[in-house]
């Protein structure tokens, strides 16, 4: 009687441990589909670069047409006549129009980042649901050991602007270090 009892735990444990490696094998699967021709993973990547490409033409369109603006101002102060006059102010006025056509790229950078971050949201909702289905204890444990074997990365962090958060030291608790 007593190992029937174990061989039917033991058949109900194995059932459980099926179920978990099945749901751990879906939420993989589910992570890893292709939308189209890529991945949540690939089109992330593809989004960024893109996102950085037009940073960067933006930015350099911008500092090319306010370089030749200055130009233009000061061949604007130079004794002129008023159609040389003219035609600096056309053309610091078409400079001023392409920089103001560079900086409109935000609507599209705001998308591309609204991308990412759906995609990311869902890779991390995967994520957690393997971790439950592993046990967030044991994953905990698993980093902690993989963080102290790693050595200590020299590269240096790049974090992009503050993000406000309760834990955050104000400006003024920084100053009052310097009194």
């Amino acid at each position: 009687m007593a190992i029937a009892a174990t061989d039917e735990r033991l058949h109900k444990e194995l059932e459980k441990l099926v179920l978990y490696v099945e749901r751990l094998r879906q939420e993989l699967a589910d992570a890893m589909r292709k939308k189209g021709d890529r991945t949540d993973f690939e089109n992330m990547s593809v989004q960024l670069d893109a996102l950085v490409k037009n940073t960067e033409e933006a930015s350099n369109g911008i500092l090319k047409s306010s370089e030749e603006i200055l130009e233009a101002v000061e061949k604007l102060r130079a004794d002129n006549s008023e159609e040389d006059r003219n035609k600096l102010c056309d053309l610091i006025v078409g400079h001023a129009t392409s920089n103001l056509e560079a900086c409109s790229f935000q609507d599209i950078t705001g998308q591309r980042v609204t991308k990412i971050l759906r995609s990311m949201q869902f890779v991390e909702d995967r994520v957690s649901t393997m971790a439950e289905i592993y046990g967030e204890a044991a994953i905990q444990t698993l980093g902690l050991e993989i963080s102290a074997k790693e050595t200590p990365s020299e590269e240096v962090a790049m974090d992009g602007p503050a993000i406000e958060i309760e834990e955050a030291i104000s400006q003024d608790e920084i100053d009052a270090l310097f009194d």
